[in-house]
């Protein structure tokens, strides 16, 4: 023992540098250990449930049936959406024809089921393009004015001013039945009226 405090005493600068180094290294590793990880991380696994998706798809625009004559390049019976403009209807047909009225067309209307279009020609009144038919010939009330109806028996001017009245609310009648909707036309009146009138 006393051999080793000797050797310290003479050697003090080694001792220090030595225990300088093992401190230093002692730090060195204890900064730099690598700690024991305590295993609580919470793994979650979260399964993904598959939602079914219902189709929400829009159902396929339904097809209407427009017929087209008058002042277009190919008058005719077209098919087209339904709710689609009477401009897209005349653009079917061809599109209109260079002596087409257009003043008098509402081409920003929607078409309906069975509803007919009459581009009239310049010059040409709707009245006269759309009036009261030629012997033989049936009054389509989907496009007639209340003075078109004084050939119709059955028809005077009120009734005539209530059927316009009600298709410019309730848009184009889709057959002639529809006309006992109108107030003061019954089952009765429509049975003598079938030969005279048409949509």
């Amino acid at each position: 023992m006393n051999e080793f405090l000797d050797y310290v005493k003479r050697n003090k600068m080694v001792v220090i540098v030595i225990g300088v180094l093992i401190l230093g290294f002692g730090g060195y590793w204890w900064g730099n250990r690598v700690p024991v990880a305590k295993n609580d991380i919470k793994t979650e696994f979260k399964t993904s449930k598959k939602v079914v998706e219902k189709e929400t798809s829009a159902p396929k625009n339904k097809l209407v049936a427009v017929d087209i004559q008058g002042a277009v390049k190919k008058p005719g019976v077209y098919q087209l959406k339904e709710n689609s403009l009477v401009q897209a209807a005349i653009q079917l047909a061809g599109g209109l024809a260079d002596n087409a009225d257009t003043k008098q067309i509402n081409q920003a209307k929607r078409v309906t089921d069975q509803m007919q279009i009459y581009v009239p020609v310049i010059g040409n009144s709707t009245a006269s393009v759309t009036g009261a038919p030629a012997k033989g010939e049936k009054l389509n009330i989907n496009n007639a004015k209340v003075e078109d109806f004084k050939n119709v028996t059955g028809i005077g001017p009120k009734k005539a001013e209530k059927i316009i009245a009600f298709r410019e609310k309730n848009g184009n009648f889709k057959n002639l039945h529809d006309l006992t909707k109108v107030s003061g036309i019954g089952e009765k009146s429509l049975d003598s009226l079938k030969d005279q009138l048409t949509v």
